[in-house]
């Protein structure tokens, strides 16, 4: 069930003060010793646990260049690689903007129907009413402006911040999902664009 549009930014706020991670750590190589042998094999069963319902994959695209008072455009493909399915409102698309891009005025996105976005300082939000299965895909297009002062480059974020929501837990508060220490996960990327005059 899709979370309210009102919670999304405070989810998407949240989870990165919160501890979300920038792509899964990937498992470290086990050594031939029977002592480290058992031992890594404790450690990868207890990693199995804290792995996510599901990992996503994500591609984008920014201007290598722009004008200030001008237009960014930012596109991005994101697709569920599994293990698990993602059911809508344990996933969202997120746009974390640099400080010479305007996230509070007008702003526009492309998605597919049904999907809600709104912003929150510098991140844009987007819930999508879409089940992910493991190889489906959701593809978005932001456009926004670019501030009359921005200088210098322009790093933004694009990605999917992901929720290890427990089934029967798709309509708990904020709140009660780090209560009950409800793991979120931020699959994305950086781009760069550079002001130029």
């Amino acid at each position: 069930m899709l979370h309210p549009i009102s919670k999304i930014t405070t989810l998407a706020v949240a989870a990165p003060l919160a501890g979300a991670m920038l792509f899964a750590a990937p498992a470290t190589a086990a050594s031939t010793s029977p002592a480290a042998a058992s031992a890594a094999s404790t450690t990868s069963a207890a990693k199995k646990a804290d792995d996510p319902f599901s990992v996503f994959a994500v591609k984008g695209t920014a201007p290598k260049k722009v004008r200030p008072s001008g237009k960014i455009t930012y596109s991005l493909k994101a697709t569920n690689t599994g293990p698990y399915e993602s059911k809508a409102g344990e996933y969202y698309v997120v746009v974390y903007a640099p400080k010479g891009v305007d996230v509070g005025g007008k702003w526009s996105y492309y998605g597919p129907k049904k999907s809600q976005c709104v912003s929150d300082g510098p991140i844009a939000v987007c819930a999508v009413d879409k089940t992910m299965k493991v190889g489906d895909s959701v593809s978005f297009t932001f456009r926004m402006n670019v501030k009359k002062n921005a200088k210098g480059t322009l790093k933004s974020t694009l990605g999917v911040l992901a929720y290890d929501v427990p089934n029967g837990a798709e309509n708990l508060s904020r709140e009660e999902l780090e209560r009950l220490g409800v793991k979120s996960w931020l699959y994305g990327k950086q781009y760069s664009t550079r002001v130029v005059r």
